[in-house]
């Protein structure tokens, strides 16, 4: 398969701490990219690296191709909001991304104003940034990285801190920019249920390392509607499960299986398998939400 952005092992170790270990992240042209972690997981660092914000320890970054020194020739086709947007609070968003244009050498009026209809704030006027709600900052800052009209657009929490309305408008923004531009979008968060709304693949950080990677479909299929059974031997449950004709289950620990179809059949397992002298310590359906399955996977709520 081919991917416009790969990391291979990619390190980055302050003193003896690694902030991020060895992760192999594997992206598509057109995904949106959900970077799943808790606070401290190492997303930022990792998408400094990518922007060359920050220099590796090992491992390498490939772009479009590209790899080591080389790299460096298509670092512009990557735009970038990482951390808190850079802007001038006494002046308006046109005067904000104007500055970036000329910095970047484009004295296009229009391409202002195309870039300000695009993250929603081209009826803004003269109101000064320092007056501006913090969702309409992020858009901004969103704007302000689409400058030079990049191919991979970097998103550092964008939503962090952001009220209902200004979460629905950057997800909005972010929708737009990778449907009607075909813009490859990374978004980092902690908030999983919230980046479920817009993203097609996942990849999910823990102190520093890439623990999963699925894409939108995956991680539904997990989280769905399922019987789960709890018995003291799973393994002599299976062949049982056979002969009743499902082929839709796993066994997810030493002591659960789990099954994704048929939810109705509960009370002809508990005849089956109590039929085969099979203890079942316990048998219930559940639907785990997609907060709690990123919790689980991470170590708990009060694994930090």
């Amino acid at each position: 398969m081919n991917y416009i952005l790969k990391t291979n092992n990619l390190t980055k170790q302050y003193g003896r701490q690694k902030a991020v270990n060895c992760v192999n992240m594997n992206v598509k042209q057109g995904d949106i990219y959900g970077f799943i972690g808790r606070n401290g997981a190492g997303k930022t660092t990792f998408l400094k690296m990518i922007a060359g914000m920050a220099s590796l320890t090992d491992g390498e970054i490939e772009i479009y191709g590209k790899k080591g020194r080389d790299i460096n020739s298509v670092r512009s086709r990557i735009g970038c909001l990482i951390e808190a947007p850079g802007l001038y609070p006494n002046m308006t968003a046109y005067d904000n991304l104007k500055i970036k244009c000329i910095v970047s050498g484009i004295r296009d009026k229009s391409y202002i104003e195309n870039i300000l209809k695009l993250v929603g704030l081209e009826n803004v006027g003269r109101k000064k940034v320092k007056n501006f709600s913090l969702g309409m900052k992020q858009r901004l800052g969103i704007g302000l990285a689409l400058v030079g009209d990049p191919d991979i657009l970097l998103l550092d929490e964008p939503i962090n801190g952001l009220d209902p309305q200004g979460i629905a408008e950057v997800r909005e923004t972010i929708q737009r920019l990778n449907s009607e531009r075909n813009i490859t979008i990374i978004i980092s968060s902690h908030i999983l249920e919230e980046l479920s709304k817009i993203a097609t693949v996942y990849g999910i950080i823990h102190k520093g390392e890439l623990i999963r990677e699925l894409t939108n479909e995956e991680l539904l299929e997990e989280c769905k509607e399922r019987i789960a059974i709890t018995l003291e031997a799973p393994e002599k449950a299976v062949p049982v499960l056979d002969r009743m004709g499902f082929t839709k289950y796993k066994t997810v620990d030493s002591r659960t299986i789990e099954i994704y179809e048929r939810l109705d059949s509960i009370p002809d397992i508990i005849i089956q398998l109590s039929a085969e002298g099979i203890r079942i310590l316990s048998i219930n359906t559940k639907t785990e939400a997609i907060e709690d399955y990123f919790l689980n996977l991470t170590g708990g709520k009060h694994n930090g």
